[in-house]
């Protein structure tokens, strides 16, 4: 019972955390944009307490704290998918969103995700300069039997220079190459033994049957660590960078492979499997759940920028149109397009959590 309170909590944390931030970058640009922000809401549900500041802007906090939402003038619900005049008074109608610009609504909107990279970017910076960055060389510590390594004949102290033409400087480079690699593709890989090259050819396989992912089958060597804890700020924010460039792109690879039919989806998580990897998180520290919230804020930044609709990119997307055409889609497509959406990822969700509940039973029940 403890243990999923724990999960729990460290879930409303995580998300309550990413979203308000991510709210919050709609919020600021709204503002800055001469849109009056009506409400400011941290959580859903039932109002517990509310304040409201010299702008107008009624800061709630309710029931359910799975998140928040920024509500603008003119705004028809909490979402935001519909806006009207209606009910706005003459003299506020051009603090309205539908009464600002494309190039304004699309910065408001834009700057939700946007402010998720910034978020993860700070954290990361923090991190690696509070803290330095580790480094694990790319050198074999073990071989797992039966595995891919051992078919191949991979040795411990073999160091990886190279999968498939692209250079390797550490071992969570070779885990990320693996990991997105096509189910069944080859991995060509140069190692160096004793000083010689050595051209080694595999195939990740399944290895641990509750883990349906295809692993090379070695382990890192642990004392090969090196632990840079003197990284300048200049150096921090390099670091932080690249951290957040590999994730965004190793996402957009591992979608691109999902929608080609390349990779079989069963590695999703959706709302359970956050849940459960924030759990993780907190029992491994507070430097841990910091890396996360960071690893969700690029995620949910990330995911809100694809043009689906009811997601940012999906009014992005509209806005792009409208700037082709001069002139917005009729009320009825985009009702259309809308629903579509809702529908989409609605049916997502139902998978991901198909996918969620029967490994996290078998988690927890053996």
């Amino acid at each position: 019972m403890t243990t999923t309170l724990l999960y729990l909590f460290a879930f409303v944390v995580v998300l309550s955390l990413v979203v308000i931030v991510h709210e919050g970058g709609h919020f600021i640009v709204a503002r800055l944009c001469g849109v009056k922000v009506t409400d400011f809401s941290m959580g859903f549900g039932k109002k517990l307490f509310s304040w409201t500041d010299k702008h107008g802007t009624c800061w709630k906090v309710c029931a359910i704290p799975l998140g928040g939402y920024v509500k603008m003038l003119g705004d028809e619900d909490a979402a935001g998918a519909k806006s009207s005049n209606k009910n706005v008074p003459k003299k506020d109608l051009n603090k309205t969103f539908m009464s600002k610009n494309l190039a304004q609504r699309a910065a408001i909107i834009f700057a939700g995700p946007a402010m998720n990279y910034v978020f993860a970017f700070v954290l990361l910076v923090g991190l690696a300069w509070g803290l330095g960055e580790v480094i694990i060389k790319p050198i074999v510590g073990s071989v797992l039997p039966d595995s891919a390594a051992a078919e191949a004949g991979l040795l411990p102290q073999d160091e990886i220079v190279s999968i498939n033409g692209t250079k390797v400087e550490s071992f969570v480079d070779i885990q990320r190459q693996t990991r997105l690699t096509s189910y069944g593709k080859t991995l060509n890989l140069k190692i160096l033994r004793g000083g010689i090259e050595k051209d080694i050819s595999l195939t990740p396989k399944v290895i641990d049957p509750e883990n349906d992912i295809p692993m090379i089958g070695i382990t890192a060597a642990g004392e090969t660590a090196i632990i840079k804890n003197d990284l300048t700020f200049i150096q921090a924010v390099q670091t932080a960078g690249t951290t957040v460039w590999e994730a965004t792109r190793d996402t957009l690879v591992y979608l691109s492979q999902i929608i080609s039919g390349k990779r079989a989806p069963k590695d999703m998580r959706g709302p359970l499997g956050i849940a459960e990897a924030s759990g993780d998180a907190l029992q491994g520290g507070l430097i841990s759940l910091i890396a996360f919230v960071a690893q969700i804020s690029i995620a949910i930044g990330l995911m809100n920028l694809l043009p689906i609709p009811l997601l940012d990119g999906g009014h992005l997307f509209l806005y792009a149109i409208e700037a082709i055409r001069r002139k917005p889609l009729a009320e009825k497509t985009q009702t259309k397009v809308m629903w579509a959406g809702l529908c989409f990822l609605l049916a997502i969700f139902a998978y991901t959590l198909l996918l969620d509940v029967p490994r996290i039973i078998q988690r927890v029940f053996g």
